[in-house]
């Protein structure tokens, strides 16, 4: 299994002073490189704020920062940045050609032990990247801002190999993250693809004036986002019947209908399996009634209800 000790983050924008502090945090040697100076003083003066807000909150003691920011060493040159790193992930723009030309320079002037992997959201990069370790390469989508949110997308191919997958998902675990591993490639993982359909109906809503944005995001957060916090989205169907779900698909009436047949959810609705009130669904409830069942899930949202009442944390940040 591969042993990590230096990180290499190229790209010092949005996503990778943020990439960079997540490692720095885990007590990793970092090096970030950005072509320019201005680049990296931001990323610097960016990386200090969001660790003195992270003591604010409890998260990291005030003698945590100036450890963390040691580890992160700024640099200007591709070749000093790679010398000596386990693992390599480039932040760059999305386009094939900048995505081949950086793999192409990792490639070349990375140690033959360094896994390189991309932060690419929509690119498949096993498509067009050539290089001469196809074994270390890996895909490890990371969300805005890097340094808080937990959820990092994994993708491999049929040519990776097994041991550094698990490796860097053992690694992004022990740091606190949530990887989540692709079976196969698809464009935007899970969270952009929803993004872009729920976003189609917030333009519909707001468009046609149905009401205004505060009370959209109102309905968001206290009616579909606390939800989501306990149950996701493949459980919330199995709460709410997929019975009635499978029925809501082909709503014309009342609401826009699905441009795809759900092939699953018809395929469990034939065979009586309508989710928490026939004991399986999605999910299988192993014998538990709908009460348990039901019982189990409000608990953790009365948890949760109480520490959003509590601490005055949701609706727009102005």
């Amino acid at each position: 299994m591969p042993k990590f000790k230096k990180i290499f983050v190229v790209g010092a924008g949005t996503m990778g002073h943020g990439i960079a502090q997540v490692f720095a945090t885990g007590g990793y040697d970092v090096s970030l490189y950005s072509r320019t100076e201005s680049t990296l003083k931001r990323a610097e003066t960016l990386t200090k704020v969001s660790l003195e807000t992270m003591v604010e909150a409890g998260l990291l003691k005030k003698s945590d920062v100036e450890p963390i920011m040691s580890r992160i060493h700024p640099t200007t040159s591709m070749e000093e940045g790679a010398k000596d790193a386990d693992l390599a992930i480039e932040t760059v723009v999305e386009t094939k050609d900048a995505k081949i030309e950086i793999f192409k320079q990792l490639d070349t002037i990375c140690p033959p032990k360094t896994l390189i992997t991309s932060n690419s959201t929509f690119l498949n990069i096993f498509d067009f990247v050539e290089t001469s370790r196809p074994d270390k390469i890996l895909v490890t989508h990371f969300y805005t801002p890097p340094q808080i949110i937990p959820l990092v997308d994994i993708l491999k191919n049929e040519k990776t190999d097994p041991k550094n997958v698990t490796a860097v998902v053992d690694l992004l675990k022990s740091m606190g993250k949530k990887p989540v591993l692709f079976n196969k490639p698809v464009a935007g993982y899970v969270v952009s693809r929803i993004m872009v359909a729920y976003q189609r109906e917030i333009y519909f809503l707001l468009d046609n004036g149905y009401l205004d944005a505060k009370d959209l995001d109102d309905a968001m957060i206290w009616g579909l986002a606390m939800r989501m916090m306990v149950v996701g989205g493949v459980q919330r169907i199995d709460f709410g019947g997929l019975d009635l779900s499978a029925k809501n698909a082909t709503n014309t009436k009342d609401c826009t209908p699905l441009d795809y047949k759900p092939k699953m959810l018809y395929e469990l609705v034939a065979k009586g399996n309508f989710g928490v009130k026939t004991g399986k669904g999605f999910y299988d409830y192993k014998g538990k009634s709908e009460a348990e069942v039901c019982r189990d899930r409000d608990v953790r949202l009365l948890k949760l209800l109480k520490v959003l009442q509590e601490n005055d944390i949701t609706g727009p940040v102005l």
